[in-house]
């Protein structure tokens, strides 16, 4: 409870000091309800009711110690910082942050709490809700997450960009970029190896050698044949027989 008073700077004037559920006069924490333990063995503090009071600190991670916590009332004040992961505790049913000046996203613990009433709204919260804390709205409780410009998801709000996760980048957006980094990567370097392999000159776009000698023969028939025509027509012309005539 010390590490709650100094980050929430509860002012003195609350008391603060001693055993939270055991003070004495001049010790009073106000804003502390204590009740008695199932077991009927010890006090347990049970709620938190600092709404209003001014408070320009932060919520301290260690409020998750307080595993008995039912109510927690911390509205209308200046608090900054993200909501503690460890908040969400399974005794939590209240939870009223409402018109602070919170940030980051809704920790998933919260969605694994028996909350009935979620007061998140007027704050700066972004990313994607939890759709099992957007639930308890189904289920017969309250939830208010309005004034939050970032937060996406759920109905009512507008839809989360794909690759985008509690404000942050989704595992499915870093695999995107992966693969894609990859993909550039493979193709540099194909480009360079084909530079190379034309620098070297290793390309042959040239036919076979056996296509080029053989069309080179086909060529020399043809042209021995065209000069046997030309001469048997010349032979012809000047009144010899045609060794092709029969005598």
């Amino acid at each position: 409870m010390k590490a709650l008073k100094d980050s929430l700077r509860v002012p003195d004037r609350m008391g603060w000091n001693g055993d939270p559920c055991a003070p004495t006069t001049w010790d009073a924490w106000e804003g502390v309800t204590c009740r008695m333990s199932t077991d009927k063995t010890a006090l347990i503090i049970t709620e938190i009711d600092l709404g209003s009071q001014g408070l320009k600190g932060y919520i301290s991670d260690q409020i998750s110690l307080l595993t008995d916590l039912v109510s927690l009332n911390l509205s209308s004040n200046s608090l900054v910082g993200e909501i503690p992961s460890g908040l969400g505790q399974k005794s939590l049913m209240q939870v009223d942050l409402s018109n602070n000046q919170l940030t980051g996203s809704i920790p998933d613990s919260l969605a694994y709490s028996s909350l009935k009433l979620v007061l998140l709204n007027g704050n700066l919260l972004e990313g994607r809700v939890p759709e099992q804390l957007y639930s308890v709205g189904v289920h017969g409780g309250a939830i208010d997450l309005s004034g939050n410009k970032g937060l996406c998801g759920v109905p009512s709000l507008p839809s989360c960009p794909m690759f985008w996760e509690h404000g942050r980048l989704s595992s499915r957006g870093k695999l995107a970029i992966g693969l894609s980094c990859l993909s550039v990567f493979c193709v540099v370097l194909l480009v360079v190896y084909i530079y190379i392999r034309r620098k070297r000159n290793d390309y042959d776009f040239g036919l076979p050698h056996e296509l080029v000698a053989l069309a080179a023969k086909r060529n020399r028939y043809q042209r021995q044949k065209s000069l046997m025509l030309l001469e048997l027509e010349s032979q012809h012309a000047k009144g010899f027989p045609s060794p092709f005539t029969p005598q």
